[in-house]
């Protein structure tokens, strides 16, 4: 006899921008029709209870676990099954089966059924593995590969600032860029850049080479505004002093490094040319002209601006694969640290490898988090770019924030617009008995969420409970400025029906149950897209990315496509 209730239901919600959409689908049979004031526990099913691992239990690092539990039915017990696993199942109802698991949070689904095919389910979810203490930063956390196409529209990008207006603020904290005579005395001279524009013939290319990079910039139509400041025969004065060219040539090689977890960039090997010099000093006395020698002085100055711009822009570029800052996370400040660990540059372009802690604040009581140490993803320079980040510091992230109680809200469902849910309930506390993980090995990239409890209040009595225990596939969304980050999609949902800590029987309707299951998948989906988009995918010096994908390798998931 098939019955459409179920004490545990699989769960699958339409998603859409604003949250949790209509109900798509409740799994159960299909020759009833829905009811909606209909119990959405099955009378007649087995109710089946996991009494070992308890919830929240930190397993360690073991291949087998033991799950023991009970079931009982009005007829009888025909079978209990753990993960597909036949359990030993004794006259009194009682029943254990050893299964295989693997590292992170695993969900354990025990299954009965009765002569009659009625079927009870319960859910528990356990943290697997070896721990590492949550203040341990994560190795190679991040790699990126960047191709000589990334590195040329870095020099577009540059280009455009050039072209864009006046560049007297990115090198104002050099001036003076002259100082002659030791000055201010009887005979000394100053000068700084007021102001520096270029015209729309200006380019800049980046040209990946062994340990760095070539770096040639064209600037057209130059005009540099000088202050000068002096004194001959001790009588001080003050000049504005216009510097122009139709062409500057600057060419170097900048050789990049990490330095004290910082990149290093070094601009050498400097050559500028100048085509169509004229100087307009404005009246500048012949003894400060003489003493300034601009016709020489003006190509290295001209030089070092260009220099002063370009290589604080490109550090500006790389700085977007390191991070540093404090996020929110629904509600739970969060502080990103991301570090350049080694860089390496040939003419196809440039690996990077970058070390990360993702800390909570507020988890000094963790227990750690499940650290897998992973093999070195290969990386290719030949297209675009790749990024690969390792589960490990997607786990570290979600580990503190779990620890941190981030997970655990209560709200009072009487204020606020709460909709149905505010109609049946007073209050909904909201608690995680094992962090989130993510798992990118074996051909997925999953997020798991387990023994997520939402405890429904009216006043101080326990109404009902409910656990919810999720698989959500992890993705990587592109936003319209070109950034990436990592988002979840549709979730795979167990709900239990809980009868422990209840007050009284916990006999709920499936129209109740939908309320209450969609609230809670409300939150599920906030906690995964809050959490792992969090995670910094370093941007690429404001490239604009394209045609990108995510995929897993040894434990990293490696997001590539190309750029713009």
């Amino acid at each position: 006899m098939c019955k459409h209730w179920r004490r545990h239901w699989i769960v699958t919600f339409v998603v859409g921008v604003g949250g949790i959409g209509t109900l798509g689908a409740l799994t159960g049979c299909s020759d009833h029709p829905y009811d909606p004031d209909a119990p959405a526990i099955d009378p007649n099913a087995p109710s089946v209870h996991i009494t070992s691992p308890a919830r929240g239990t930190f397993a360690g690092d073991v291949p087998m676990l033991l799950v023991t539990g009970t079931a009982t039915d009005d007829s009888h017990v025909a079978s209990v099954e753990v993960n597909g696993v036949p359990a030993m199942l004794a006259g009194d109802g009682s029943w254990q089966a050893t299964i295989l698991v693997s590292a992170g949070t695993q969900l354990i689904h025990a299954t009965a059924k009765d002569n009659e095919g009625n079927v009870g389910k319960e859910s528990r979810a356990v943290v697997i593995g070896p721990m590492q203490p949550i203040a341990t930063a994560v190795p190679q956390a991040i790699t990126a590969a960047m191709s000589a196409q990334t590195f040329d529209a870095i020099g577009r990008g540059i280009t455009g600032i050039l072209r864009a207006g006046d560049l007297a603020a990115f090198i104002a904290s050099r001036n003076p860029v002259i100082d002659l005579g030791s000055g201010p005395d009887c005979l000394f001279v100053q000068a700084a850049i007021t102001h520096m524009t270029a015209g729309s013939a200006t380019q800049v290319s980046l040209t990946p080479g062994n340990g760095g990079l070539k770096l040639d910039v064209e600037l057209d139509q130059v005009n540099v505004g000088m202050h000068l400041g002096y004194a001959v025969a001790c009588l001080g004065d003050s000049r504005d002093i216009t510097i122009t060219a139709s062409h500057i040539k600057v060419t170097g090689a900048l050789n990049l490094g990490v330095s004290h977890g910082a990149f290093d960039i070094k601009f050498t090997n400097q050559d500028v040319q100048i085509t169509g010099l004229d100087l307009d000093l404005g009246g500048v006395p012949g003894d400060i002209v003489d003493l300034l020698h601009l016709g020489t002085a003006i190509g290295p100055i001209l030089g070092w601006a260009a220099q002063t711009f370009v290589v604080p822009a490109l550090n500006s570029a790389l700085a977007g694969l390191g991070d540093v800052k404090t996020v929110d996370i629904l509600g739970t400040p969060v502080d990103i640290r991301v570090t350049p660990a080694q860089i390496y540059v040939d003419p196809t372009g440039a690996i990077i490898e970058l070390d990360t802690a993702l800390r909570a604040h507020g988890d000094t009581a963790s227990p750690g988090y499940v650290y897998v140490p992973n093999e070195a993803p290969s990386m290719t320079t030949d297209r675009g770019f790749e990024l690969a980040v390792a589960d490990d510091a997607v786990n570290q992230l979600l580990g503190s924030f779990w620890a941190a109680r981030g997970m655990d809200k209560a709200f009072d469902l009487d204020t606020g617009s709460y909709g149905a849910i505010g109609q049946l309930y007073d209050r909904v506390e909201l608690s995680a008995k094992v962090p989130p993980y993510v798992d990118a090995s074996g051909g997925v990239l999953k997020l798991t969420i387990g023994d997520f409890l939402a405890t429904f209040k009216h006043g101080a009595a326990v109404a009902t409970q409910v656990a919810v225990n999720a698989e959500v596939a992890v993705q990587v969304m592109t936003g319209s400025d070109g950034g990436l980050r990592l988002d979840v999609g549709t979730p795979t949902t167990y709900v239990d029906i809980l009868d422990e800590n209840v007050d009284g029987a916990n006999s709920l309707s499936n129209a109740q149950f939908e309320v209450i299951t969609s609230f809670a998948l409300a939150r599920v989906i906030a906690v995964g897209s809050s959490s792992v988009g969090a995670l910094p995918l370093p941007a690429f010096g404001g490239v604009g990315v394209h045609n990108v994908g995510i995929a897993e390798q040894t434990g990293y998931l490696v997001v590539a496509g190309d750029v713009q």
